[in-house]
């Protein structure tokens, strides 16, 4: 009775006989390609890449590039001297600069201050030619504060004006509208038509001025009346 009863049991079981054999084959086969692939790749991992050789199959070394010791001093003296020049040449940029200025400022000033000499000329023509006497003497007076005005205000920008009659002729200075026959020697300025001004060391104007030919009118006379007919 029991060995019938074992039977039956192992006919009624699912997992009996034929059926779980191809099972435990299967997952041996799994099991042996997993070790298969696991194999392969570390062989790869310690497989040595044929781009790091040669050409010839060499043992790849690679280039150790050897450092260039700087010369830090010679550096220094290289800013030093470029430091030096650009500061010679700021030097020269600002004198140049500063001499424009000042030619220009001589320049400006220069033509407002000249455009003002006519208006002292004709102060001056009134006053040398208005009476003293009567209700005129107190225009002259009012004249004559306008004159001494003018005048404080051209010292101020130190415009005087340019000695003329007993000197010398001097053509940076002068101008010769006239020689005449004086008891003065040659060359000596006997008569001042039109005052001239200078403005620190440039002309503003020239004094238009008659001058000596260094023989009066008497010597001439009696140097022509001695000459032989």
């Amino acid at each position: 009775m029991g060995d019938e009863q074992e039977k039956e049991r192992e006919m009624s079981s699912p997992n009996s006989g034929d059926d779980q054999k191809p099972s435990e084959e299967q997952a041996e086969k799994t099991a042996n390609s997993e070790d298969l692939s696991k194999e392969d790749v570390a062989n790869e991992d310690l497989e040595p890449d044929d781009t790091l050789r040669g050409e010839e199959n060499e043992p790849f070394t690679p280039e150790i590039s050897e450092e260039v010791e700087t010369d830090w001093q010679k550096m220094a003296q290289e800013r030093y001297d470029q430091l030096v020049r650009l500061q010679a040449d700021f030097d020269n940029f600002r004198r140049r600069v500063d001499r424009e200025r000042e030619e220009l400022r001589g320049y400006v000033t220069g033509a407002i201050l000249g455009e003002f000499l006519p208006v002292y000329d004709n102060l001056e023509r009134a006053l040398k030619y208005m009476p003293d006497t009567g209700e005129a003497k107190a225009w002259r007076m009012g004249v004559e504060m306008t004159l001494k005005g003018f005048n404080e205000v051209l010292n101020k920008f130190g415009v005087t004006p340019i000695p003329s009659v007993g000197t010398a002729f001097d053509p940076r200075v002068h101008e010769a509208v006239q020689r005449v026959d004086s008891d003065h020697p040659e060359g000596i300025i006997v008569e001042e038509l039109l005052k001239g001004f200078q403005w620190k060391d440039r002309v503003l104007r020239a004094s238009m001025v008659k001058v000596s030919t260094g023989q009066d009118a008497q010597d001439v006379q009696e140097s022509g009346t001695d000459s032989p007919s």
